[in-house]
């Protein structure tokens, strides 16, 4: 046999080795980067949920909370007022036509509801549970809980404003850091502790 032919032989094997390394390699990134995917859907879905049950919190009781004793209390006996806006165009007098019309506008509440039910309904939430709602989607571990902070800041005409904030603070991407120089690939969260916003990191 010639050495060419058993170079190739011997060959082969390696060849295929290195091969399947390459593909293990690349399907192991390809599956890390679907799951990210999945599960970062997954927090900035809760996020919103809870977005919303603290903008709600805030219309009823003037503020934010940071318990989640608290804003679990506040969504399974909580209630909420719906409310229609009107507006009411009022002319000026023909002497200050110039100014522009006025606009009154008022509320008038439709209907008190259920906070459970107007914004978990359980048809588009049947697996909806409560006990499980401050934790973090994926770890099923409820030592790993949002961080959630709510105050209020003062601004520049003295007057005082409530801001919140809520922070994944187990990230399954490890890449994301707190402290990383874009906003985005820091810690998912929404809300600010130093300026009035709700807007998520992932929205920016």
């Amino acid at each position: 046999m010639k050495k060419t032919q058993l170079v190739t032989i011997f060959m082969v094997p390696v060849i295929v080795t290195l091969a399947y390394f390459l593909y293990a390699g690349i399907k192991s990134k390809v599956d890390e980067e679907r799951e990210i995917k999945a599960r970062e859907a997954a927090v900035i879905e809760r996020l919103k949920e809870i977005r919303e049950v603290q903008k709600w919190f805030l219309f009823v009781n003037g503020r934010y909370t940071a318990s989640w004793d608290t804003l679990k209390a506040f969504i399974a006996q909580g209630k909420i007022p719906i409310v229609e806006k009107k507006e009411t165009i009022i002319p000026r007098p023909p002497d200050k036509a110039y100014l522009g019309d006025s606009v009154r506008i008022t509320y008038d509440t439709l209907r008190v509801e259920s906070v459970r039910e107007y914004l978990f309904p359980r048809d588009k939430y049947p697996n909806f549970n409560l006990e499980t709602f401050s934790w973090v989607p994926g770890y099923n571990d409820p030592t790993k809980q949002f961080q959630m902070y709510a105050g209020k800041i003062t601004q520049k005409g003295g007057a005082k404003v409530d801001v919140i904030e809520v922070v994944d603070p187990y990230p399954f991407d490890k890449t994301r850091r707190e402290d990383h120089p874009n906003r985005k690939r820091r810690f998912l969260r929404f809300g600010s502790r130093e300026e009035v916003s709700v807007t998520g990191n992932w929205e920016d």
